[in-house]
């Protein structure tokens, strides 16, 4: 979901048009009930060259009551005819644009009359390079028609009714240059040289009910792979160029669709399945119907040389998209406020099929790291119900954020587990064959869910997505007569100094894992406090087991909390070690735990294997070091932090094996650049060997290591470095080639070189589609950060919209990284006088970071001094 164009001067109207998109919305609002569509008939004539479009459509509706008055979504459309059919005649319209609400509203002469009606539009409008609409899409060697209307966007391209809960058919015509082709949501089903004119004309079959938002269309010389899976044809698409890279994508398509098959109780509903790699692209990938669009860099690989990481990356956005045509295409949540159904659902989804294909990858292991992650943005009091209210467009731009997206997914997670998968699935089911080819709301799926299981499945649900935050349960016990009594008490968890001030109610499914099992149970905990009792005094109890439940968990009793980090590594699973290292890291941040207690409790975990386990720890390290450590007592504890690692990587070894697992392959990725990161020699010095050998021959280099290696050479190199690795990223072979350079520019340490690279963007020599990355790239430490800040500030008005993405991710949300009250103050001010367009809460948010990283500061500095006293 990545980022917009730059506009050239000489095409005015572009930005007069962007320059809407910049402000409208501020006042938009839902249509009026009294006239529902049902189909679109579209015809599309865009002249790529030209940079223009013009069309016609007719839309079928039924108009609910007489009215005088029709408005639609319209958005930079210049409407040259505008008419209604209905009761036997044809009225003319007056056509009034109401852009600040992005509509237009056509006002007849005499009352429409209630009853089946036809509009008549003729319209037309330019091409955009802006990566909204229908806009024009740029490879290294032409320029592509293309599409992406989630959320508002659609009346970018033809008026209508763009709102989710507005569903209909359409049936598709459009014109394309000789040699070109069209992909949309039917197949092609007629195809008409276009006499004198070089041209032809693709007709479409008519699409599934669907909401306008769901509607694709890609012109352009794609050529595609096929294949055909439990009989749908599935084909990835992609320029003629890159055609060979889709097979990896074919592949996991393949497995998706018969993986979903199976689960859902309905096969896979919409005849075909189209996948197209665009090359600029916002979204990762977008779940059109039956024609899912994709960033060709999510979609293509050269499977041969990828990472293990970007094979897992591309399967499973893959997997998500086809998740996606149930579950969101098929079934719409009526309205933007429950986004979440759709994204929330397909998040939770996606590794399913990827770990029934590939289950060394552990992906349930990088699921658990990811729901406790998200905790981390529903911590802050800034943080957001699942549950929504937007109105405006930016609102609902800002609802694809990680609450959307990873607390949906963690609490489906937990509900999946508290009724049981089987249960759960045909809960699912019965929710889609209710509402197959319409809209839902959260109340629908709970309520099914709670049908189908019998369990309070309405009462629990609304706690978690009704109301913001994250429960905190705080665990106490004791042991009396061979039984243990345990009290769970609950409160909203805060890194903030204000949690104790909450009084909100979750119900929550707490289930508890004991030492040789004696004592373990499951309990519903719905009041502020619960006395539960076990028959029997085990000698430790953790209190979230398999890590599915949705909250944090503080242990009153220091000698239990002990023994559960002690017994760890044999008796907790890795998404259960994964929970205990972010709770106790989340309570020492909170200021609940002396931050020695964390990392004493790191130094039990020492013989960890666990990449996910590892990769946490050695985040929450590196934010001590950066937060806590004095100057003078930075070599002691980056000599802790090498202790901490190198035994793993000597076992693991820089030099791959043949017989390598792909975990084995991210692990040693993952540690060099941890213990580079730390100053460890000889980790150094393996990455630069591995650099430089990449740089002779990038075959002859495991893919998965290539990053991490570029990332610590550059961190320790110099301008001649630079020099030679921007050289190599202008003569890349691939993308893979490409990014790793790229992102190795933003890892130098030298101001002048991290000038250097934003000097890039200057030049035009970066993909806007990557800004959303390379920013936060930048702003990821010093100096980088300060420097990139100040370029983003002298460079706002025409960057405000290309560096932060939907749900605020980008520029905006990295921002979080500054820890002082200086700073703090400075973006405060700097937002109060910018604006920032889908990323309010964004702002917000990073500032509450920057706040709680100063609260840490205070909380923690004199306990890291005693730790450091203590000779660790």
């Amino acid at each position: 979901m990545l980022t917009l164009s730059s506009f050239r001067a000489k095409f005015a109207l572009f930005i007069l048009i962007f320059s809407i998109m910049a402000v409208t919305g501020l006042q938009a609002q839902r249509l009026p009930r009294t006239v529902v569509p049902s189909h679109y008939t579209l015809f599309l004539d865009p002249d790529i060259n030209g940079q223009k479009f013009s069309g016609e459509e007719t839309i079928t509706v039924q108009v609910q009551q007489p009215t005088s008055e029709i408005v639609l979504n319209s958005l930079g459309l210049e409407i040259a005819l505008a008419e209604v059919t209905a009761g036997g005649a044809t009225l003319s319209a007056q056509v009034t644009y109401d852009q600040p609400s992005e509509m237009v509203r056509l006002t007849f002469a005499k009352p429409v009359p209630a009853g089946a009606a036809t509009l008549h539009l003729k319209y037309s409008a330019k091409l955009t390079s802006g990566l909204r609409g229908l806009y024009l899409s740029k490879s290294a060697r032409r320029q592509y028609a293309v599409t992406q209307f989630e959320g508002t966007y659609a009346r970018m391209m033809f008026p209508g009714f763009d709102e989710p809960g507005f569903k209909a058919t359409f049936d598709l015509s459009v014109t394309a240059d000789k040699g070109d082709t069209a992909i949309s949501n039917g197949h092609i089903i007629k195809d008409e040289p276009l006499a004198g004119s070089g041209r032809h004309k693709l007709t479409f079959s008519t699409s599934p009910r669907m909401s306008t938002y769901l509607v694709a269309l890609a012109i352009g010389d794609w050529q595609c792979l096929e294949r055909t899976v439990d009989g749908v044809p599935i084909r990835v698409c992609a320029v003629p160029e890159r055609k060979q890279e889709g097979q990896f994508a074919l592949d996991a398509a393949a497995q998706s669709v018969h993986f979903y098959n199976q689960w859902y109780g309905i096969k896979y509903p919409f005849g075909k399945l189209d996948m197209v790699a665009i090359p600029d692209y916002e979204w990762g990938g977008m779940e059109n119907t039956a024609s899912i669009f994709y960033r060709d860099t999510a979609l293509l690989m050269d499977d041969k040389t990828a990472s293990v990481f970007s094979k897992r990356g591309h399967a499973t956005v893959v997997a998500h998209e086809i998740a996606h045509q149930w579950f969101g295409d098929l079934v719409t949540a009526a309205w933007w406020d429950d986004i979440w159904l759709n994204e929330g659902f397909a998040s939770w989804m996606e590794r399913k099929p990827i770990i029934a294909w590939h289950p060394e990858w552990h992906l349930e292991d990088d699921s658990a790291a990811t729901a406790q992650q998200v905790i981390g943005q529903d911590s802050l009091s800034s943080a957001r119900a699942i549950h929504g209210n937007p109105s405006t467009s930016p609102e609902i731009k800002e609802m694809f954020d990680g609450i959307t997206y990873e607390k949906g997914a963690a609490v489906l997670g937990m509900l999946e587990t508290y009724v049981g998968p089987e249960v759960f699935r045909k809960g699912v089911n019965a929710y889609l064959q209710a509402h197959a080819n319409g809209n839902a709301t959260s109340a629908d799926f709970w309520q099914a869910m709670a049908r189908v299981s019998g369990k309070p499945v309405d009462k629990i649900m609304p706690t978690f997505v009704m109301q913001p935050g994250v429960p905190l349960v705080t665990v106490s016990g004791s042991c009396a007569d061979g039984k243990m009594k345990l009290q769970l008490s609950q409160q909203r968890f805060l890194l903030g100094a204000s949690s104790d001030k909450q009084d909100q109610v979750w119900s929550i499914p707490v289930c508890t894992k004991a030492a040789q099992s004696a004592g373990s149970a499951c309990y519903l905990a719905d009041k502020k406090t619960e006395n539960v009792t076990a028959d029997a005094c085990p000698a430790w109890v953790f209190a979230n087991r398999d890590a599915k439940g949705y909250y944090r968990v503080f242990y009153e009793d220091q000698e239990n909390l002990m023994n559960v980090a002690t017994a760890a590594e044999k008796e907790l699973t890795v998404p259960e070690r994964i929970a205990l290292v972010e709770d106790l890291w989340a309570m020492a941040r909170a200021g609940k735990e002396p931050v020695g207690v964390f990392l004493d409790a790191t130094k039990a975990l020492q013989a960890e294997h666990s990449r996910s386990v590892i990769e946490l720890i050695s985040g929450h390290l590196d934010t001590v070091e950066h937060s806590l450590v004095p100057e003078q007592q930075q070599k002691e504890y980056r000599d802790f932090v090498r202790a901490q690692f190198a035994p793993l990587a000597k076992e693991v070894g820089w030099n791959a094996g043949a017989n390598d697992s792909d975990e084995t392959k991210a692990l040693r990725a993952s540690l060099l650049e941890i213990l580079g990161d730390a100053g460890d020699p000889d980790a150094i010095a393996a990455a630069q060997k591995i650099a430089q050998a990449y740089m002779k021959d990038p075959n002859s280099v495991e893919g998965t290591i290539v990053g991490p290696a570029l990332t610590v050479t550059a961190e320790n190199g110099d301008a001649a470095l630079y020099d030679q690795l921007n050289e190599a990223m202008g003569r890349a072979h691939g993308p893979d080639e490409y990014y790793h350079y790229l992102f190795a520019l933003t890892s130098f340490r030298q101001p002048e070189l991290v000038k250097r690279t934003l000097s890039l963007v200057d030049q035009g020599k970066i993909r806007q589609q990557d800004y959303v990355r390379l920013f936060p790239a930048l702003l990821s430490g010093s100096p980088g950060r300060e420097i990139a800040w100040d370029y983003l500030k002298a460079h706002w008005d025409s960057l405000a919209e290309k560096v932060t993405s939907f749900g605020g991710r980008g520029a905006v949300s990295a921002l979080g990284g500054f820890c002082s009250a200086a700073m703090h103050d400075e973006i405060q001010q700097f937002f109060t006088d910018h604006r920032a367009p889908g990323a309010e809460r964004a702002v917000k948010q990073s500032l509450e970071r920057i706040t709680t990283c100063t609260e840490f500061k205070q909380l923690q500095g004199g306990n890291m001094e005693k730790w450091l006293a203590q000779g660790q």
